[in-house]
């Protein structure tokens, strides 16, 4: 198992009142899964992505990452697991706009503390998906299917064992959303990585092998 959730709970207190957004989530992601997690905007998605992700704490419940118990571990140990062994992919990309595609794919490197990070790797992922001819371009210069091929390229660049995309084809017209869901799946058949993927889109949905749905707080399978 990669990645096993117990009983996670999340809560806001505003005054006197309380929102619970989780309630009690369970879930695993095993080598090779793909799951999408369906559910309304406000359903609490991105905010159960980002604590799987360890981006986010939950009020209470545990996260266990590759046989590590993240409410057990340092803060600066979280971060070297977070950048070594999970990719983020973004609705909105933030790619850095002052970064051409192909500095904006090694980031994750330069965030390991590699000052001149090797850019064979890159290169060959940028040839992986058709463009090699736009990594001197700037954010500002690419298609939104082509940024958010980049985004995802920047997620594979560390090689990670799990992919998190937080309503990836948000932004995206229905070819370049379709090309970028085939994408993932290449990714996930030539790879192995693992990918968990929220989103509102039924037809999105149908790229998992394991389809889960988030309502009230609660998840339901199907």
């Amino acid at each position: 198992m990669i990645l096993q959730a117990e009983n996670i709970v999340k809560t806001y207190t505003n005054g006197v009142k309380r929102l619970t957004v989780l309630d009690g989530v369970n879930l695993s992601i095993g080598a090779g899964d793909i799951i999408t997690i369906m559910g309304p905007s406000g359903s609490g998605k991105s905010t159960l992505l980002n604590i799987l992700g360890t981006l986010d704490n939950p009020t209470s419940g545990t996260v266990v990452i590759d046989g590590n118990d993240i409410s057990a571990m340092p803060d600066k140990d979280i971060s070297v697991l977070r950048n070594n062994y999970i990719g983020f992919v973004f609705q909105f990309h933030h790619l850095l706009p002052e970064f051409t595609a192909l500095e904006n794919i090694l980031i994750p490197l330069m965030i390991s503390g590699i000052a001149k990070p090797d850019r064979s790797r890159a290169l060959d992922l940028l040839d992986y998906v058709g463009l090699t001819e736009r990594m001197d371009h700037y954010p500002s210069e690419l298609s939104g299917g082509e940024r958010s091929r980049i985004a995802v390229l920047r997620a594979l660049i560390n090689q990670p064992r799990i992919i998190f995309a937080d309503e990836p084809t948000g932004n995206l017209d229905e070819y370049n959303a379709s090309k970028l869901i085939e994408l993932l799946k290449k990714i996930n058949t030539d790879f192995e990585h693992s990918i968990i993927l929220t989103t509102h889109n039924p037809v999105v949905a149908q790229i998992g092998n394991i389809n889960l749905t988030l309502e009230a707080g609660k998840i339901k399978t199907g």
